[in-house]
């Protein structure tokens, strides 16, 4: 063999050996460093501070769970269990929805993609409902050439799953008995009291949804007589798989709706407005009826007694202990409300207990309404509102456990409060 022959030779051997040293370095190396926690991408708004747990923790809060913190500005929320709720707020169109497991103390980021562009905040009962901590569903509503879509979770908000709606109108109301079952209403030609009106139901959990009833062939003598055109949609409700109650907004007096058969026929609810204390009103309000409880026949209505020509309104109430068969007005004793806060009526848990709140002092009632005595003054709840003096949302889950959101709009800041002593203490979540 010549000389350049064994060169060569030698030289391939050591490529060779060279190149084996490198794929077992290669297979024995460790494994790269984790990730550093998802950091905010765009400068934090001034209000929330919350602790997240980050996704690798698989949404389970422990001592050695990874955390991180994050402000963000929260437009709703609703309580799930005495622990358990959900929160969230729209940030550069992507909707940033959260879970607590633990009363705020540590939370979980559960929004769905961020391809998927919202144009608003959603509304609970309007474009969010959730059933229990692990079934929740959102409506994104069409706008532009995007389609109206329900994301619907099994899993807590760990993964959604996406379903078109075949009907690109807004969205008016959500609601889910069951986590199979539940009803979609949809409005359109919409004026300040009358818009046309849908409805959809759906048993597989979202999967797929069946128009039972719109209203522009609406006749009251019809066999299948629908919700009319006439009235603005301001809520919607099922107190169980086959009853359910839809609320009307007029320009005169509100009107009910109700259901028997699952939605897919409405007859006029009993003419519960009208009554003497009522005439004075320049315009009535109400909300749409509340049922304190899964197949609970008893349940609560808000009404509100608007005057005009300065903007004050007076709450007071109508209770049911039939279903909504009947209800019965109760007069409340509290001050009419003014400025940005008067559309914020009070809040009850069941047929006795119930909060009103007036300016920055938190009033309980304990029989219906007849009669309400002012909490003892919080100092976090009144420094609070001097910052945020605008109300969101006030919900209490039991007696003790409420939460309050409020905010100032203008400067996009929020901040959430809570209370485990019936409201006379509060402190920021």
């Amino acid at each position: 063999m010549s000389f350049n022959a064994l060169a060569l030779k030698h030289v391939k051997l050591l490529f060779l050996v060279v190149l084996t040293v490198l794929a077992l370095t290669a297979c024995s190396s460790p494994p790269p460093e984790p990730s550093q926690p998802p950091q905010p991408t765009e400068t934090p708004e001034e209000g929330q501070t919350i602790t997240l747990i980050t996704p690798d923790a698989q949404n389970i809060d422990d001592e050695d769970a990874p955390k991180y913190q994050i402000q963000t500005r929260l437009t709703d929320f609703e309580l799930l269990s005495e622990s358990e709720g959900i929160a969230w707020g729209v940030t550069k169109n992507s909707l940033r929805i959260y879970i607590t497991r633990d009363n705020g103390k540590t939370w979980t980021n559960i929004s769905p993609s961020s391809n998927i562009q919202f144009s608003s905040n959603p509304v609970y009962g309007k474009d969010i409902f959730f059933t229990d901590p692990s079934n929740g569903w959102i409506v994104r509503g069409s706008y532009g050439m995007t389609e109206t879509i329900v994301l619907r979770t099994q899993d807590g908000g760990l993964n959604w799953k996406v379903s078109s709606l075949e009907d690109g109108n807004p969205i008016s109301s959500i609601f889910f008995v069951s986590p199979q079952r539940g009803w979609l209403m949809t409005s359109w030609n919409s004026t300040s009291y009358k818009e046309s009106k849908a409805m959809y139901s759906t048993v597989n959990g979202g999967a797929t949804w069946n128009i039972i009833m719109q209203n522009e062939q609406y006749s009251p003598i019809s066999p299948n007589p629908s919700i009319p055109i006439v009235g603005v949609t301001t809520g919607m409700i099922f107190r169980n798989n086959t009853h359910g109650f839809a609320a009307l907004q007029t320009a005169a007096l509100p009107k009910i709706y109700t259901t028997s058969d699952r939605g897919v026929t409405w007859r006029p609810g009993q003419p519960f407005l009208v009554n003497e204390q009522l005439k004075s009103c320049d315009r009535v309000i109400t909300g749409k009826p509340d049922f304190f409880g899964a197949n609970s026949s008893k349940g609560w209505m808000s009404v509100g007694c608007e005057i005009d020509k300065d903007s004050r309104i007076a709450y007071h109430g109508y209770f049911t202990a039939d279903g909504g068969d009947s209800w019965k007005f109760t007069p409340f004793k509290l001050n009419q409300l003014s400025g940005v806060n008067r559309n914020v009526p009070p809040t009850f848990l069941n047929s006795s207990l119930g909060w009103a709140l007036d300016d920055n002092i938190l009033y309980q009632t304990r029989n219906k309404g007849v009669t309400w005595k002012p909490l003892p003054a919080s100092s976090v709840l009144q420094s609070k509102l001097i910052e945020y003096p605008e109300v969101v949302k006030l919900q209490f889950f039991s007696a003790n456990l409420g939460w309050l959101l409020i905010e100032k709009k203008e400067d996009k800041r929020s901040i959430l409060l809570q209370t485990t002593n019936g409201g006379i203490s509060w402190r920021v979540i």
